[in-house]
């Protein structure tokens, strides 16, 4: 996979993940429903700053982002969950295994970046895999 092909796997997945986090967001219910309510607001307000990172980065280095919900849909590896309620601890399994996802994407996505000379694509994406990484902290102390 070229490193083109790798930018826009991961502005895919942040871009369903985006979508995924609003269904979560509208749809969860349960005792601690404000509290899940604002957690996942909070992520998806970061996640789409990360998604315009992410292409703003590409263009940076001559690239063209993907910029279509079909090339999003066709390349993601984070899937969309249908619309229904969730519990407080549906929403943070999901949470757990897209944000698990999303690191490892990022991680291998800094290496290739390094490899190439990628500097500040590099540094973009280290801050992104450490707010992944205090997430899932939160989530795992959320989950017990």
């Amino acid at each position: 996979m070229t490193i083109t092909n790798a930018f826009n796997h991961y502005l895919a997945n942040l871009a369903v993940m985006n979508f995924k986090l609003h269904n979560l967001h509208w749809n969860v219910e349960g005792l601690q429903f404000a509290s899940v309510h604002s957690f996942t607001e909070d992520a998806y307000n970061t996640l789409f700053k990360y998604f315009d990172d992410v292409a703003e980065i590409q263009k940076m280095y001559d690239t063209i982002p993907d910029s279509t919900l079909a090339d999003y849909l066709k390349n993601a590896t984070i899937k969309e969950e249908p619309a229904k309620k969730f519990t407080p601890n549906e929403v943070f399994e999901i949470l757990k295994a897209d944000y698990t996802a999303l690191r490892e994407e990022a991680a291998d996505l800094r290496k290739a970046c390094n490899e190439k000379d990628w500097f500040s694509s590099a540094t973009l994406l280290e801050d992104q895999i450490a707010y992944y990484n205090k997430q899932l902290w939160f989530i795992k102390a959320i989950l017990g």
